[in-house]
């Protein structure tokens, strides 16, 4: 048949024999063209509205991040790009009236349980019926907890900034494996949820609950700086416990155990300063009922960067071109920058009035980029690989004082076309 083609192909109509030729080209020489369309959906349940996004290049999607409320999806933002890289998807619900409404977390399962049920038929992908699920949200956004712990064998982890720090005696014992990271403002608010460090998180630490914590100073009930915390922590718990291969087709994925002695730690009362103190399980010499878990050195990493108050350096962030850069530093607002795939980023960091500092190293997580020794303490980082990156950096200066330097999120879109 191929030989029978090329024969006739000069007797074909011209706009034909074109479109052959097109196509013959995208399959061989830019097969990075013909990579299937993202999937969205929306639909409306009871009074709960749920939208979904599936990566199209994902063969099998292998779990979902979940929010569920008050967030609005998008098919390209920073939990878009951060699922394409590890083959998740995305569904937001959104319940009228959420803040009275009753019988919450039920009725949105309910409603997250139909969207599913009816994107696996819409596009065959059946594994969307036994995906493991992330959840994550911001204030009422805390509801998903209760809509996701209705099956907590599912649930690799939650991420909840300024919602309260749940109360362990009303969690039910298969609830206390999934690990959980609460992030609050460290301004005192109307909302009172700081009085649940005492009263909720170190006695959960205390019982040996995989839980962490982070205050984020100058903020209150603000989100901040909350999203590269969160994705860097969900990236290491979804590596410790959901294994590469795992394929929801055939049934619900089992998921690892945690094991807190292959973690690390973090002294909740060491955050008023540039170096809040850090060190693997075994190592950490203080109270761990005072002290952060966390899945690997790479969060932990990062969780040491966020906690820094007054930072003498502000990290900076931008194209090659110079033409996307990280707005200015406020507390209050992220530090997010979305670059296209292929190009490189410069890393460089803006340093107060009369500090002198000998060394900057730059880092993705707990990943050494590069070491620089000599203003104007820039350095090029290379043709990142897309995903979702936790950068941060560490200074010394003359004396040998270390100090980390506030991270960014800058996530590297998946496709070079977006």
């Amino acid at each position: 048949m191929k030989a029978a083609v090329t024969m006739n192909a000069p007797f074909l109509p011209l706009v034909f024999r074109m479109l052959l030729l097109a196509l013959v080209w995208m399959a061989g020489a830019a097969p990075h063209l013909c990579r299937a369309a993202d999937f969205l959906y929306s639909n409306k349940f009871d009074t709960v509205a749920a939208e979904v996004w599936l990566p199209g290049d994902a063969p099998v999607v292998r779990g979902m991040i979940v929010h569920a409320a008050n967030y609005k999806l998008k098919a390209d933002d920073r939990w878009a790009e951060f699922g394409r890289s590890l083959g998740f998807g995305h569904i937001a619900l959104n319940m009228d009236n959420v803040r009275s409404a009753g019988n919450r977390g039920p009725r949105l399962r309910a409603a997250m349980d139909k969207a599913l049920k009816e994107c696996a038929e819409q596009t065959g992908r059946t594994e969307l019926l036994n995906v493991p699920l992330a959840g994550t949200g911001h204030s009422a956004g805390g509801l998903v907890t209760p809509t996701l712990l209705a099956t907590p064998g599912r649930v690799l982890t939650l991420t909840i900034d300024c919602g309260w720090v749940s109360d362990p005696k009303k969690l039910k014992p298969a609830d206390k494996p999934v690990p959980q990271l609460f992030t609050l403002g460290a301004i005192p608010d109307a909302f009172n949820m700081l009085p649940g460090i005492e009263n909720n998180f170190v006695p959960a630490r205390a019982d040996g609950w995989p839980w962490a914590l982070g205050l984020q100073h100058g903020c209150a009930h603000d989100f901040g700086n909350a999203a590269v915390l969160q994705i860097a922590w969900m990236k290491g718990v979804i590596a410790a416990r959901l294994a590469a291969d795992a394929d929801a087709r055939l049934g619900v994925p089992k998921l690892r155990e945690i094991k807190l002695e292959d973690g690390w730690l973090g002294d909740i009362d060491s955050v008023s300063n540039q170096w809040a103190s850090i060190a693997p399980w075994k190592e950490f010499k203080g109270d761990k009922s005072r002290a952060a878990w966390f899945p690997d050195r790479s969060v932990a990493y990062v969780w040491r960067a966020w906690q820094t108050k007054n930072s003498p350096l502000v990290l900076e962030v931008a194209s090659a071109d110079g033409s996307a850069k990280l707005p200015p530093w406020n507390p209050k607002i992220a530090r997010d920058l979305m670059l296209n795939l292929g190009a490189d980023v410069h890393l460089g960091v803006t340093v107060a009035s009369g500090m002198s500092i000998k060394n900057v190293q730059y880092f993705d997580g707990d990943t050494l980029l590069g070491s620089v020794s000599a203003p104007p303490w820039q350095f090029v980082w290379r043709a990142p690989r897309p995903g979702a990156h936790a950068i941060h950096a560490i200074w010394e200066d003359a004396e040998g004082k270390r100090g980390a330097v506030n991270p960014a999120l800058v996530v590297i879109r998946g496709r070079s076309n977006p």
